[in-house]
């Protein structure tokens, strides 16, 4: 059920949010999506609602306003969460990773790429997603994973990536992108504290299986 909800438009989800079905609650979802926007839906009331959608009950509205609460609150859970989490050795960088990229792990078909950039108490600033496709030095390019560090005044970063078959265990290939990554990292001057390959139930740091580094 939530692979298939994550492939819903936002138009999908807002009718169905409502609990309505068929043309007249697309119609509706797509009216607020174009007159009120997504980001703006939290700020609406029943009546500025119902006024972009006559047909829409108050049952309706109180629906779709619960249903918008509820991310908000799990939104706000987890920037709780990041806000306070310091990336300090591979078990809290794993962690973290599990946290923010559990759903991603599970679900996404594809291996992605992302880097987290840290501030100097290596506290995330923000995740940037860095590729979609087949891991390959070709494809993680440095300059494309340390562009967005360098926007963030990154102090160092931490790298990665999911394997969709489910095992986390790193590729010859994983090991070779980290250490293109490392050598980059040096002439920057934005160390890479760590990469992680993360699977549908644990994750792997690649600093304890390549070596054993305690950071």
């Amino acid at each position: 059920m939530r692979k298939a909800l994550m492939n819903c438009s936002p138009v999908e989800l807002i009718a169905m949010a409502t609990g309505r079905r068929g043309a007249a609650a697309m119609a509706d979802a797509h009216k607020l999506l174009e007159r009120v926007g997504l980001k703006k839906l939290s700020d609406a009331g029943t009546a500025e609602i119902q006024a972009v959608c006559k047909g829409m009950t108050d049952d309706a509205v109180t629906r779709l306003l619960a249903g918008v609460e509820i991310g908000l609150r799990i939104a706000e859970l987890k920037s709780e969460y990041e806000s306070s989490t310091r990336i300090t050795s591979p078990a809290t960088a794993i962690q973290f990773c599990l946290h923010k990229f559990g759903r991603m792990a599970r679900e996404s078909q594809q291996e992605e790429f992302w880097m987290v950039s840290l501030n100097t108490k290596n506290v995330p600033i923000d995740c940037h997603q860095i590729t979609v496709g087949t891991l390959r030095n070709s494809l993680v390019h440095p300059r494309e994973v340390f562009r967005p560090a360098i926007r963030d005044a990154a102090n160092c970063i931490l790298v990665v990536h999911n394997h969709p078959s489910g095992d986390p265990t790193p590729s010859d290939q994983d090991i070779s992108v980290t250490e293109r990554l490392e050598q980059t990292a040096e002439v920057v001057g934005i160390p890479v504290i760590d990469h992680i390959v993360v699977g549908r139930e644990k994750a792997i740091s690649i600093q304890e299986w390549r070596s054993g580094i305690r950071w």
